[in-house]
């Protein structure tokens, strides 16, 4: 089993000069783990991921790891100010540049260890072709469906 085989194919995209706020509707209506950014060729500019949106709207203190406990941190008025101050912005801004891509040659093995990479945090992995242009995102969940399939105890 390859990476073609796994893949989701209609993937939701922004483009470079989309807004922060077409993301978080996006977010906000969609089950997606991350968004790949797209120019006009195909090609992936980055992905908005949730890792980064939560290093935008939360406190530095929180994302810097400089408190363990943060019981004491104001909840939603902080956030919400945060998240509107984030909605302005464009995508360019909040992109994230260091994505895990595989080819669709890829072997099933080789992107499921992929999620349990210690160095690269990732939620989905992004199928490019030779030309780097977006075929298609693999979530966690793509591969136990995959596998799913060919377990005969369900």
């Amino acid at each position: 089993m390859i990476a073609a085989n796994v893949m989701t194919k209609e993937v939701i995209t922004l483009g470079p000069d989309s807004t922060m706020l077409e993301a978080l509707r996006i977010i906000k209506g969609k089950e997606v783990r991350q968004i790949p950014v797209i120019d006009r060729a195909g090609k992936v500019e980055g992905v908005i991921t949730p890792r980064k949106l939560f290093k935008g709207i939360l406190p530095p203190y929180v994302v810097e790891g400089m408190l363990e406990d943060v019981k004491f941190a104001p909840e939603l008025p902080e956030f919400v100010e945060n998240i509107k101050r984030l909605a302005k912005k464009g995508v360019e801004d909040v992109l994230e540049k260091d994505f895990v891509a595989v080819t669709p040659e890829t072997s099933t093995m080789e992107v499921a260890t992929l999620f349990f990479n210690p160095a690269k945090h990732t939620e989905a992995i992004l199928v490019l072709g030779p030309d780097k242009k977006l075929l298609g995102i693999i979530s966690p969940w793509d591969v136990f469906r995959r596998i799913l399939e060919h377990y005969n105890g369900l």
